[in-house]
């Protein structure tokens, strides 16, 4: 029988969320996660951010 292949854990990496709606983007929150997409998801989970702007937001990879 073959072994099954262990699974590394992804690494988080801390996102700056913001909404853009002018100029400048308006701050949401701090989050972890493997990619971009999931942070914004996670943050419009969070704040009950509508469908409507989930497209309005942008996820910025910040460098610690």
């Amino acid at each position: 029988m073959a072994k099954a292949k262990s699974t590394k854990p992804r690494d988080l990496i801390r996102w700056l969320v913001s909404l853009i709606t002018a100029t400048p983007a308006k701050f949401i929150d701090f989050t972890m996660a493997p990619d971009a997409v999931t942070a914004e998801e996670q943050v419009a989970e969070a704040y009950d951010i509508g469908v409507d702007l989930r497209r309005r937001l942008v996820a910025v990879r910040e460098d610690l």
